[in-house]
């Protein structure tokens, strides 16, 4: 019986060993694993940290090229206007050049002042007899969508001007200012200072905005027109 007794106790203390032991080296292993995914975990962060700064660059890389690729855009695009502006002052300055050389070929072909006169002369003529379609025809016809109409044209001397007498008429040199929207002036034109005497007719005469009763000294343009080979009226204009 104490034979028994003494198997069983120390089968008992050997069972309790072996736990102990095994409980110790379950601790150990279980650190190991701890202080694994510890190292584990702070590799992870490393890469990440430089994973996170390998995007930043990119970004910022991208970003960079993107802000080069607007600001060329841009240059390119002011390049397209000035080169687009500089094509229209191209067919301006060939247009002038031709329109230039149409009108010294007919001053050397018609070397009389008196005809480039004719239509300022014409246009008082025909609004003293009121032959306002023969005064129309005195002015420079240019595109049908700018012309003004023969009503228009009409209503601004019709039972406004009186008469009309030149007093005299003089070549205009100086510099011309650029004109409102709307007249047809261009660099070849003829300019010449002209002084009327000019009669309003009674009532709305007297709020004419064109001219005012007595002397007036007016610019007026003079166009000459290739297809008809006359002269014609481009614009009335203020001495200034």
């Amino acid at each position: 019986m104490k034979k028994f007794v003494l198997i069983m106790f120390f089968s008992l203390v050997i069972v309790v060993f072996v736990g102990f032991n095994y409980l110790l080296w379950e601790r150990e292993n279980r650190e190991k694993d701890i202080k694994n995914l510890q190292d584990i975990n702070a590799s992870n962060s490393i890469t990440i940290n430089a994973l996170n700064r390998q995007l930043e660059n990119m970004e910022n890389t991208l970003k960079l090229r993107n802000d080069n690729i607007n600001k060329l855009d841009e240059e390119n695009s002011l390049l397209k206007k000035d080169l687009e502006q500089l094509n229209q002052d191209y067919l301006k300055a060939n247009k002038t050049i031709t329109h230039k050389n149409e009108v010294i070929n007919y001053l050397y072909k018609n070397v009389q002042p008196g005809l480039v006169e004719t239509p300022i002369k014409k246009w008082a003529e025909y609004i003293n007899t009121g032959d306002y379609e023969s005064a129309y025809r005195t002015w420079y016809i240019g595109k049908e969508d700018e012309k003004e109409s023969l009503t228009d044209f009409t209503n601004k001397y019709k039972d406004k001007i009186k008469s009309v007498k030149i007093k005299s008429i003089d070549l205009y040199t100086q510099g011309i200012e650029k004109q409102p929207e709307g007249d047809v002036l261009q660099e070849g034109d003829i300019f010449f200072v002209v002084e009327l005497d000019v009669k309003l007719a009674e009532g709305d005469g007297k709020s004419n905005m064109l001219f005012v009763e007595g002397v007036n000294k007016k610019i007026f343009a003079l166009q000459y027109n290739t297809k008809e080979e006359k002269w014609h009226i481009s614009s009335i204009m203020e001495v200034k």
